[in-house]
């Protein structure tokens, strides 16, 4: 069972470090997190961006904004904005082209548990419509879990949307120190909608995004879990430079064997997977 290799980075950074991916056969999941910065950057230049990682054979992923946002939130111009910001990115991350595009529902322990039920509900109206968008364009949408507790809430969502074109990101790093679930038990769940994992690592306190092996995740686990179910997805390491070798050294010596070189689109697009 091989894995693709993805790296994590800044929309403002990537050109400045395809030479890095092309050279070791790494793929890239763009952060689009600073929104700012995304209705700066003129299209032309994301063009010839596109154009560069197709020339050198660079899949990419795209990370959402999530900062601040709020997809469910009881105030409608706080969603409504939140919503917008959302669609921005994606457009985007199609314009880059590509693959699928990450992001967090915006849960946290401020929702009531008396409030889940009607949270829920405004998210899945919320989500069809971003669903709608991304199977117009080609992208996939997958959830990344962050506070949630546990796994239940956002099973449900994925049940009702009940399509092809949102699929799951299990964060790893997220699941040891912010869900009472262990991060083997995240893949276990999501099994039949996983497209990718994030992988650091942390002391179960805090989101520190140390080198894997470094913490509670558990990575020997991880592996089992994923031999198991026999699911091969796309990692991600989202470490500091200076932490990708330990992590790499970590992953290979509880068994993940990883493979150089694109995504193929027919892992990724459900029409094409299909067909």
């Amino acid at each position: 069972m091989k894995f693709r290799l993805s790296r994590s980075e800044p929309l403002r950074t990537l050109r400045d470090h395809l030479g890095y991916y092309q050279e070791h056969g790494m793929n890239a999941e763009i952060r689009l997190t600073d929104a700012e910065y995304n209705r700066e950057i003129p299209v032309r230049d994301l063009e010839a961006l596109a154009e560069e990682l197709r020339k050198r054979e660079i899949s990419a992923f795209c990370h959402l904004p999530f900062h601040g946002l709020h997809l469910s939130c009881a105030d409608p111009r706080v969603m409504s904005y939140s919503r917008e910001v959302l669609m921005e990115g994606l457009e985007i991350g199609t314009i880059l082209g590509c693959q699928a595009a990450i992001f967090h529902t915006g849960f946290s322990n401020h929702v009531r548990p008396a409030h889940i039920e009607s949270w829920r509900d405004r998210l899945i109206v919320t989500l069809k419509e971003l669903v709608a968008m991304a199977e117009d364009e080609e992208i996939v949408l997958a959830i990344e879990n962050a506070y949630e507790p546990d796994a239940t809430l956002l099973l449900e969502v994925l049940e009702a949307v009940n399509s092809p074109w949102l699929r799951f990101c299990v964060d790893l790093g997220h699941a040891a120190c912010f869900s009472r679930m262990a991060p083997e038990e995240w893949i276990n769940v999501f099994k039949d909608h996983l497209i990718s994992l994030h992988v650091h690592d942390n002391e179960g306190l805090e989101d520190e995004h140390l080198a894997c092996g470094r913490g509670v995740v558990g990575y020997e686990e991880v592996y089992r879990a994923l031999a198991e179910v026999n699911v091969s997805c796309n990692i991600t390491l989202e470490v500091a430079d200076e932490d990708i070798p330990p992590s790499l050294e970590h992953l290979r010596s509880v068994g993940f064997e990883f493979e150089k070189g694109p995504v193929p689109a027919s892992e990724i697009i459900p029409s094409l997977m299909e067909g």
